[in-house]
């Protein structure tokens, strides 16, 4: 099974998520995060018509300037009246948002918060060099066995660090551009730990916007830097993913 741990269907036109949808066969399974108020709707209505789609609630650092007193209630009430919410993300800090920084920790602590409150995991976005993400963590969790770290793109130093308190690590398509460090946290990244995704539409191929079908590119290239067979990292991608996101109907008849 090929388990797309973070997409967006929910940034596709609908004749795109259709062809999708009419190409995938079985042994496919999507987390489709949303980035804002907007999407996280659309989102909830792709996976509520899918068996194979399952929703992460999202507020992107871009969209910090739309967060106001009632965008907290309003996901409290998605998360309420859906079933196949499994996480609350993708949340956290970027240096290019046009938000300064305090506001972007205030609205990341909030859904933080939301996430303890609904026993969710948070997938994390973070384009922010250094510790600061750590740190905001380190003072709401106790571990990190809750927490996943969306498209990691950074070198074993902070690989190690995460592993540390129990992170899970989600290595995205950017593998395939062959950056060092990228590829050095890849290999050591233990498979009790990692997940794989696409980012899709937003992570590009070539220049040319990839889909969450793109997700077999991801563990054809995982396998062989991890010198495994490509099943076993299914099967540990598998396992990971149902674990972390408490996955139920899906995949619990699927394997």
């Amino acid at each position: 099974m090929f388990i797309d741990s973070h997409c967006h269907f929910n940034s596709l036109q609908k004749n795109k998520i259709d062809t999708i949808i009419e190409s995938c066969l079985d042994g496919y399974c999507f987390i489709d995060s949303s980035i804002d108020l907007k999407s996280s709707k659309i989102s909830v209505e792709i996976s509520s018509q899918h068996s194979f789609i399952y929703t992460s609630l999202g507020f992107h650092p871009f969209s910090v300037n739309e967060f106001s007193s009632e965008t907290i209630i309003k996901y409290q009430e998605i998360i309420e009246e859906n079933k196949k919410i499994v996480a609350i993300g993708e949340i956290g800090l970027d240096y290019k948002a046009n938000a300064i920084v305090e506001d972007q920790e205030k609205v990341f602590i909030d859904f933080v918060k939301l996430a303890q409150k609904n026993n969710l995991p948070i997938v994390i976005h973070n384009r922010f060099e250094g510790d600061k993400i750590l740190d905001i963590l380190n003072n709401l969790y106790s571990g990190y066995d809750r927490v996943i770290f969306h498209c990691f793109s950074y070198s074993p130093d902070l690989l190690d660090k995460i592993l540390e308190r129990g992170a899970y690590v989600s290595f995205s398509l950017n593998v395939l551009r062959k950056n060092k460090a990228i590829i050095a946290s890849l290999k050591k990244c233990p498979l009790d730990r990692i997940l794989l995704e696409t980012d899709s539409p937003y992570m590009r191929i070539k220049n040319v916007p990839s889909t969450p079908l793109d997700i077999r590119n991801v563990y054809s290239f995982a396998a062989e830097v991890k010198d495994i067979k490509k099943t076993e990292l299914e099967e540990a991608v598998f396992l990971n993913a149902k674990k972390v996101f408490n996955l139920r109907e899906y995949l619990k008849c699927s394997q």
